[in-house]
């Protein structure tokens, strides 16, 4: 009897634990156009326990490391670095880190938009081409 109470015990606190370590966040993903070319695009964005948005993650694939080169470069010299933002390539994809940070000082900015005001924004401002789960 002792054998089976700390079995379901271990098993209870390993589904507790685990459960309590899941990180509030969301994935966006879908195709963006960029003068008339396609890429794909997915947002990774990280909320508080209050649901306020914290930061987020931008990894677009263009498909082409020539490309990729290209906004990497672009991103690069347009995105301050005191702000905190990272933008790197590898190959066709680039990966805006601190994506969140860009224009925090803006009335738009995203920093602090509860989940769902996150959502609405990313699928608005893509007019419905990146969905959000």
């Amino acid at each position: 009897m002792k054998k089976c109470f700390l079995v379901v015990l271990c098993a209870v606190l390993v589904f507790f634990v685990a459960g309590c370590s899941k990180k509030n966040q969301v994935t966006c993903t879908g195709t963006m156009s960029e003068s008339g070319e396609e890429f794909k695009a997915e947002v990774v964005a990280e909320f508080d326990k209050d649901d306020k948005l914290v930061d987020a993650t931008v990894v677009e694939d263009l498909g082409s490391k020539e490309k990729a080169d290209q906004f990497c470069s672009l991103y690069k010299a347009f995105v301050p670095a005191d702000q905190g933002i990272e933008v790197s390539c590898s190959g066709s994809k680039v990966t805006i880190k601190g994506y969140a940070k860009l224009d925090s000082d803006k009335e738009d900015s995203m920093i602090g938009k509860t989940k769902e005001e996150f959502i609405k924004a990313i699928e608005e401002e893509s007019e419905g081409k990146i969905t959000c789960k």
